[in-house]
């Protein structure tokens, strides 16, 4: 139960630096920005902006922060994984910028951006800035160093917060130069964590036992293909649409606009997850030799979905008031919003259960399985998107990873059995898609007002909190193992 309660611990520091900061970023620059954007193609191309940023981080940083906490995990590698690994990415990353200049006319032409030459150098900029940043930081969460951890990143998110209202309130420039200092500010706060992590970076540059690359590259290059898999089927939605609707490209940023703000708006679960996943991948490395170390990763999963069934019951019950964030124009396909919120609680259950092939290393079978996983979001998209629109890349978000964590679930019972409690937790996740399906349909029929709704939705949510509290964390919390 002490690792249960370390891992909570390091999960709501790990939430308040990056979790809070999305928040505040998500509630203020989302809102902002979909009301500073009247021209919603603008909108998404800065979401397929960041979807290019999260792709080439997955490729520059070589997966060298999960292969970090691999071999950092034995003593036999802990004092050569470090600044070997930082060197490894340094060099990624200076190849990388120095192609963008050299290619920068043809990468306008692929992206067919209307004159944001600028944005793209300072999104590139950004890439290499955070690659740089990615050891540093996973440096410290394996020592557990997660309040240095939480204050640099929130730093960061907090300027780049100040520094795009700043930048907004005072630019009288078309969209397309709003969208350009917008990305200026985040280079700028990515410019203050390089800043801060200085000690971290000194530390890397000592020299490196290059002997070892190939070993430390063989492991990480699966957990590579993996990465760029799961952020082209998380966030790849956007730039699908854009080619594969039936107008031209700024007509297709324009409509998919509706379905990147359904998008933002299911961030609000990826917060969670993304802090968990943060707290859980050092967790795993740290504990997979303790003797009781596959019930614990199982009552980790667990809890995990416990806390997803009341974020999803939370948001979806509360649409309509969460939806206000968003400009009027942006509010058109809400109803996806349930739909990429279950995709995100699949994303976060896969790292969960896929902790077998890290930990076993089983890199290129995770691979395979991410790679059919990917080539299954692109078939169901080329075949829905004539017939759904932007609906078919929820629904292909979700498919995917439902069908990645079914095989991953099975292929990690074959190579490192855990006993996950998977009947307990389909069954409140089965609840909650239930209720927040049904209840609708209910108050429409029953013609239940405005306030009564929210009583009982805010009823039903207690009634679940307390629920699970009596019968599923009270027997932990009080135990004493």
């Amino acid at each position: 139960m002490a690792s249960l309660r370390s891992l909570a611990k390091e999960t709501v520091i790990y939430g308040l630096s990056y979790s809070l900061g999305r928040l505040l970023n998500f509630l203020l620059i989302t809102s902002y920005l979909t009301r500073v954007f009247n021209q919603r193609e603008y909108f998404s191309i800065y979401n397929e902006i960041y979807f290019f940023i999260a792709l080439f981080l997955g490729v520059l940083t070589l997966r060298m922060e999960t292969t970090f906490f691999r071999f950092a995990s034995d003593e036999k590698f802990q004092k050569f994984i470090y600044p070997l690994s930082s060197q490894m990415v340094f060099i990624a990353s200076a190849l990388f910028i120095f192609l963008v200049y050299i290619f920068i006319s043809p990468i306008e032409h692929f992206l067919q951006y209307p004159d944001l030459r600028q944005a793209i150098y300072y999104a590139s900029w950004i890439i290499v800035i955070d690659v740089i940043c990615s050891l540093p930081f996973s440096k410290l969460r394996f020592k557990k160093q997660a309040l240095k951890y939480a204050w640099i990143k929130s730093s960061g998110l907090i300027l780049n917060i100040v520094l795009v209202l700043v930048f907004l309130k005072y630019s009288n420039g078309n969209a397309g130069e709003k969208l350009t200092l917008v990305i200026l500010a985040n280079l700028l706060s990515s410019i203050l964590n390089v800043i801060l992590l200085v000690p971290e970076i000194k530390e890397s540059l000592v020299r490196a036992d290059w002997s070892q690359a190939r070993k430390v590259f063989n492991y990480s290059f699966p957990l590579i293909i993996v990465t760029l898999s799961f952020v082209f089927i998380q966030y790849g939605g956007t730039s699908i649409l854009k080619y594969f609707l039936s107008g031209s490209i700024l007509q297709n940023l324009d409509q998919s606009s509706l379905y990147n703000a359904a998008f933002r708006l299911a961030v609000i679960m990826n917060l969670f997850v993304t802090a968990f996943n943060y707290a859980a991948e050092p967790f795993f490395f740290r504990h997979v030799s303790q003797e009781n170390s596959r019930q614990v990763f199982a009552k980790v999963s667990l809890f995990y979905i416990l806390t997803c069934c009341v974020i999803y019951l939370s948001t979806c019950l509360f649409i309509d008031d969460v939806s206000m964030l968003l400009a009027k124009n942006y509010r058109g396909e809400l109803y996806l919003v349930k739909i990429l919120l279950l995709a995100n609680i699949f994303t976060g259950l896969y790292a969960n259960i896929s902790s077998w092939y890290k930990l076993s290393d089983k890199n290129m079978l995770m691979a395979a399985i991410s790679i059919s996983g990917l080539v299954l979001m692109l078939v169901i998209n080329i075949f829905l998107i004539p017939l759904l629109g932007n609906s078919s890349a929820a629904y292909a978000n979700l498919i995917s990873y439902l069908f990645i964590c079914v095989v991953s679930y099975y292929q990690g019972q074959k190579h490192f059995p855990i006993p996950y409690p998977v009947l307990k937790m389909a069954a409140y996740l089965t609840y909650c898609i239930l209720i927040v399906n049904i209840m609708p349909i209910l108050f429409d029929h029953f013609t239940i007002g405005f306030w009564m709704q929210h009583a009982i939705s805010f009823a039903i949510i207690i009634s679940f909190c307390g629920f699970i509290f009596l019968h599923e964390i009270r027997p932990y919390v009080f135990s004493k193992e």
